[in-house]
């Protein structure tokens, strides 16, 4: 998801007790803080085909409770990830979120077809909200905002998606009540069932602000019960540069990575809860390549790919050893257009690493190989 930003005592008491900590700034990162109501440019796909006819693809039951979410990818990239000895583990009731903001259609049935080559690869096309196809969809009627749901839900059914990424809740969401209503009603037409039954689950993407509890000047309960009622995964976008991961401690980074699920679970809602319990996703940029960019990351031409690979881990170690980051994580983008390919073993590497078993294991919790300096970097 792109890093180009748009846009009572009692809960100000609450928002300050879930406070974090001092951070060292960002930056090397790129991107406008401010509000706009310009859309983001599209993120290079490689997969660009047209919509085919409807065969009545049933979407595959999602029941794993370990997962890794991406963002953005290439041919090569999911062929790594997909390789039985360097790829990601192939382990009961873990799964592997494939999310991807397409050129010009919803949906893709050739990505679907290469995701699907294993059975615990699941295809998530974005319905990204600043596409031109939805425009003006903040100032949309309940029956304007379904039809664009609709169009998008059965272009992916057609496309054979399991899931659909919901991409992304603008920076302003915490403080505007407009954005969270027309968002959480996209949200639930989107997960309708159509004329056939079929329905998709949706993974639910954060921009930064609204990730951080400061940003939230209500309790938003209704609009954290829509996705609670359509999503199994929240993802908070934290697309940080190299030199933010180094230079801040890691109790700095947990208390960052994860200040809004402890306002989740501060709040005691229910549907807060299970967000935070089973829902909530830490993303770490993961893109390397020369020059600065709105996804941060690492400047290949400031630092080298083994000091990326080090903040890669480290933010691996904090998301892993933190209460909420178990059995989630996420990063993005992963295409080659943006990232260089040698980041790629590194991701996989992690995940074989930090997710041995089918429940989380102590033996997972130290950095990459047993080894601290492989989390240090600067």
């Amino acid at each position: 998801m792109s890093r180009w930003l748009s846009s009572g005592l009692v809960w100000a008491v609450l928002a300050a007790g879930c406070s974090e900590a001092a951070l060292a700034p960002d930056d090397d990162a790129d991107g406008d803080d401010g509000e706009t109501t310009e859309p983001p440019p599209p993120p290079p796909d490689d997969f660009d085909d047209p919509v085919p006819t409807d065969d009545g693809y049933v979407p595959k039951p999602f029941t794993a409770t370990r997962f890794g979410v991406f963002y953005q990818l290439s041919r090569d990239v999911i062929e790594l990830y997909q390789d039985g000895e360097k790829g990601l583990p192939h382990v009961p009731g873990h799964a592997w979120l494939i999310t991807q903001s397409h050129a010009t259609a919803f949906a893709s049935k050739t990505m679907a077809e290469l995701v699907h080559r294993r059975d615990d690869f699941y295809y998530a096309p974005a319905f990204d909200v600043w596409d031109a196809s939805h425009d003006g969809w903040l100032d949309a009627t309940d029956d304007q905002l379904r039809t664009m749901a609709h169009a998008f839900r059965d272009a992916a059914l057609a496309a054979h998606a399991d899931l659909f990424a919901m991409n992304e809740a603008p920076t302003s969401t915490g403080s505007n009540a407009n954005v969270r209503d027309k968002f959480g009603k996209l949200l639930r037409f989107i997960h309708e069932p159509d004329e056939q039954g079929r329905q998709l689950w949706g993974v639910t993407f954060f921009t930064q602000k609204p990730s951080s509890p400061a940003n939230w000047t209500s309790p938003g309960s209704a609009f954290f019960q829509a996705i609670d009622d359509t999503s199994i995964a929240l993802v908070v976008e934290f697309y940080h540069s190299n030199g933010y991961t180094c230079t801040n401690s890691t109790t700095a980074l947990a208390d960052h990575y994860f200040a809004l699920r402890n306002w989740l679970v501060a709040s005691g809602e229910p549907a807060k809860l299970s967000i935070a319990n089973t829902k909530f996703t830490v993303l770490h940029s993961s893109r390397f390549a020369d020059g600065t960019s709105g996804w941060a990351g690492g400047d290949a031409t400031k630092i080298s790919l083994a000091d990326f690979q080090r903040a890669l881990s480290r933010n691996a170690l904090v998301t892993r050893a933190t209460a909420g980051g178990f059995n989630r994580m996420a990063f993005g983008p992963t295409t080659t257009q943006i990232t260089q390919f040698g980041v790629q073993p590194r991701i996989t590497a992690l995940f074989r690493w930090h997710y041995l078993h089918t429940a989380a294991q102590a033996a997972e919790l130290p950095c990459i190989d047993n080894f601290g300096g492989n989390c240090t970097c600067q």
